[in-house]
């Protein structure tokens, strides 16, 4: 029996097709924007190369909007080339997805975003692995 066109849409909401599905979300989380209490400031010290990551970050985001001439665009880069954290800079993917997936198609958004998701941490694990593999100032 064919499926009605409704119950293909639905079904890629529900979890049970997560399963059936080549396609895996990745999740990927902010850095912490700034301590919470002294006692999270050793584990959040700055590193000689943190702004060295700052930098690239930016200029990989910049580089996903390289084809990408409009206003918003534009207006965007600006914004990219002053943020002055990581948490600050995660808040534009979604910009940048927008902007690509307008420009060329939601397959191409997604694969720039995936360049782009390599600069946070995907999970709580992940960002004490990458504290405790930081160099000591």
């Amino acid at each position: 029996m064919p499926l009605s066109p409704l119950r293909v849409i639905l079904s890629s909401f529900l979890p049970s097709s997560a399963a059936e599905s080549t396609v895996r979300r990745v999740e990927s989380c902010p850095p912490l924007a700034r301590p919470r209490g002294l006692r999270w400031a050793p584990q959040l010290r700055r590193t000689p190369s943190s702004g060295d990551t700052l930098a690239a970050a930016r200029l990989d985001f910049a580089d996903a909007l390289h084809d990408v001439r409009n206003r918003a665009s534009l207006d965007a880069q600006s914004r990219i080339a002053v943020t002055r954290s990581l948490h600050e800079l995660w808040h534009f993917r979604e910009e940048v997805f927008s902007l690509v997936a307008c420009r060329h198609d939601q397959a191409e958004a997604a694969r720039r975003l995936t360049l782009l998701n390599r600069h946070f941490a995907r999970t709580a694990a992940d960002r004490r692995s990458h504290r405790s593999a930081a160099p000591e100032p």
